[in-house]
């Protein structure tokens, strides 16, 4: 996908503006799947993000956090910076996409005083304690997995293709096959299923709350669902700003390091 603040994306908070009309005949898996992953959703960007995780007796923890990202060409780069509570407070998750290969990601945990590159084998881990993980911090390449419409029909209202995304070699994915909803026009997932490797359902994400901001579709509220683990991950957008001009020295490691 092409960014998320994430994620967008988090995997999870993502953005697109509206788009040209594709008629239905003209469209087939790997259409769609190149339309989401390279729709454009500004040059940049920057947010402030509440995070609620609620475990499977009901418990909750609430974290916060900035998110920024930033177009270099055509690639894009993402940063996270967590402010509270102090359990959390200046872990630093930074993204650097790359063209021909998987991204480079970094993380700062403030208790070791350095920043660690999360190798591949480490992909499937949760991301902090969430529902999410590394794997899902990232975009996925178009080209590594084969795409077919499943189906149209409407979710939650809106007019949506139901897209199912299998890789094309089972060693790069956590996941057997995922499937999304995207809504036409827009080229947004607003329900993306995860599936494990034996057929079973593993995660859904939705979202929630979606809203024009500056002329960009944004998903303000977004759940990601893991029912193996009984919990849930919640995010809501406070503030979001698009084409700013975000300094480059945002997205280095230096800044995860200190970004004073």
């Amino acid at each position: 996908m092409r960014r998320a603040l994430w994620l967008i994306s988090l995997a999870v908070m993502l953005s697109f503006p509206a788009r040209p009309s594709v008629h239905a005949a003209d469209m087939d898996g790997p259409t769609l799947a190149a339309k989401v992953f390279n729709r454009d959703d500004g040059k940049d960007s920057y947010a402030h993000i509440k995070m609620l995780l609620i475990d499977k007796r009901g418990n909750k923890r609430l974290r916060k956090m900035i998110s920024a990202t930033k177009d270099f060409g055509k690639l894009s780069k993402s940063l996270i910076i967590f402010q509270s509570p102090e359990s959390i407070k200046g872990t630093g998750f930074l993204t650097w996409e790359k063209e021909n290969e998987d991204d480079d990601q970094f993380l700062y945990l403030p208790a070791l005083r350095r920043v660690r590159r999360i190798v591949a084998n480490q992909k499937d881990s949760q991301f902090v304690n969430t529902d999410y993980t590394y794997e899902d911090m990232q975009k996925r390449k178009v080209e590594k997995d084969n795409h077919k419409i499943l189906k149209s029909e409407k979710h939650e209202g809106y007019d949506c293709w139901v897209l199912e995304s299998v890789p094309k070699d089972p060693e790069t994915s956590q996941y057997g096959k995922v499937v999304s909803w995207v809504v036409k026009d827009m080229y947004l997932p607003v329900k993306t299923e995860f599936y494990d490797k034996r057929g079973r359902l593993e995660k859904v994400q939705i979202a929630k709350e979606i809203k024009k901001i500056d002329n960009i579709y944004s998903v303000l509220e977004s759940e990601m669902k893991s029912l193996k683990r009984d919990h849930r991950t919640l995010m809501k957008t406070d503030d979001i700003k698009y084409n700013t001009g975000i300094p480059d020295r945002i997205f280095t490691r230096r800044y995860l390091e200190n970004p004073d």
